[in-house]
């Protein structure tokens, strides 16, 4: 999974086209590892092959545009015989997904040079597309991102949550094979046996679930509407308005190796 800078999210939430690259630098960077490494185990030309899903949601619903990638293990290699042979990876180390997302970093850091769309906050004068589009849409859209209401008497504040201690501060937890640096976050610590397809079911269900469950929402007695979440007990939604801004029919899958082309 790879996550982004808060400000990269804001404009990745309204130009799929730059989504989509952004996510295509992630991906190969990720199977050009696998090949690399098939390479110094003496298999040469191998292919891997995923499939990635963005998702714009965040566990607390706000607006967070990242990517999941579902990758085989290893590499398909053809022998001599013209037959496909599947060989394994170990699982790479802390060190490597460390390696990894500075590269991928470096990458997307020199996309957006070479489209001339720069991400440091020094850069508040750039024009913003989606301003000059819908005023109204960048606002909701940059409140969303930061986790803050856009509209109504408390716009611009915090999203209200119940059992969080108030101005607690959000906290990074690196775990094995998860790296962060500089905004972008990069975890890799989910697999999958070959023979376990219920758990290949359930992790592809997971990354392609909706943002609600219909079971977690709740109408409070003055009538507004509470999401519970699994970890920080309940919060107010964004008024449902982030999912269904912009991208609704965009495609959100993309392929590697697995077909010639996706839209």
């Amino acid at each position: 999974m790879l996550t982004v800078p808060h400000r990269l999210r804001y404009r990745l939430a309204f130009d799929h086209t730059l989504c989509r690259a952004v996510i295509a630098v992630f991906v190969r960077a990720v199977l050009g590892w696998y090949r690399r490494r098939a390479r110094r185990a003496g298999w040469a030309d191998g292919h891997s092959g995923s499939v990635t899903v963005i998702q714009r949601f965040g566990s607390g619903l706000q607006l967070n545009v990242h990517g999941h990638a579902l990758v085989l293990d290893g590499v398909f290699t053809e022998p001599a015989d013209g037959t496909l042979r599947f060989q394994s990876a170990a699982a790479p180390t802390d060190l490597e997904v460390a390696r990894l997302v500075a590269t991928i970093r470096t990458r997307v850091l020199r996309l957006l040079q070479r489209r001339g769309i720069f991400t440091e906050a020094a850069d508040d004068d750039a024009p913003d597309p989606l301003v000059e589009t819908s005023l109204a849409l960048a606002g909701i859209t940059s409140a969303a991102v930061q986790g803050r209401r856009a509209l109504g008497p408390r716009a611009g504040a915090r999203v209200l949550q119940l059992g969080r201690v108030p101005g607690a501060p959000w906290v990074t937890i690196t775990g094995s094979r998860q790296a962060h640096m500089e905004g972008f976050d990069l975890h890799a610590n989910v697999a999958v046996a070959a023979n376990n397809r219920d758990g290949l079911e359930q992790l592809a269900r997971y990354v392609l679930r909706p943002p609600i469950a219909q079971e977690r929402l709740t109408r409070t007695a003055d009538g507004r509407v509470l999401l519970t979440l699994k970890a920080v007990g309940s919060m107010e939604p964004y008024g449902f308005r982030w999912a269904s801004s912009s991208n609704q029919r965009r495609n959100a899958l993309t392929f590697g190796t697995f077909a010639s082309s996706s839209g």
